[in-house]
């Protein structure tokens, strides 16, 4: 039975292992050592959350959350910024037991919407997925890399 956990500094070797597989299936380029760092440095608080995905004392999954506020959205929203099973777990429910825990994070935190960015038109699974599940499509994302 799968159970979730709230992540903290005590999981930052299997945070860091979880994405930067995840990364390298979609083609990402921060790798396990930047990953750890930026964990590390995120403050546990309302704002950020990491949920992680157990099967006895395997992590299967993992989803990573940000609240932000947007005027277009009409108040606080949450972000999934990564969302992660491992590929033996795959289409066994996992994905949509991390979603359903952020769905009701989101209603406890009063936000008035959830956004994911995908990977990406290739990863058709991934958006049917999301569409099951309820998402629907806002339009691409561009971004700006400050540097």
């Amino acid at each position: 039975m799968i159970q979730l956990i709230v992540a903290d500094d005590s999981h930052t070797d299997v945070v860091a292992t979880m994405l930067s597989t995840l990364f390298e299936e979609v083609g990402h380029t921060p790798d396990y050592d930047a990953i750890a760092a930026i964990f590390n440095e995120i403050d546990a608080d309302d704002r950020h959350s990491t949920l992680l995905a157990m099967d006895e004392d395997e992590v299967v999954g993992i989803v990573t959350l940000s609240e932000s506020i947007s005027l277009y959205a009409g108040g606080h929203i949450g972000v999934i910024n990564e969302l992660y099973v491992v590929p033996e777990y795959r289409s066994e429910g996992v994905g949509k037991i991390l979603l359903d825990a952020a769905k009701n994070l989101g209603e406890e935190r009063g936000w008035v919407r959830l956004e994911v960015t995908t990977p990406g038109d290739e990863y058709e699974r991934t958006l049917r997925f999301y569409e099951r599940e309820g998402f629907i499509s806002i339009g691409p994302r561009y971004k700006y890399l400050i540097e």
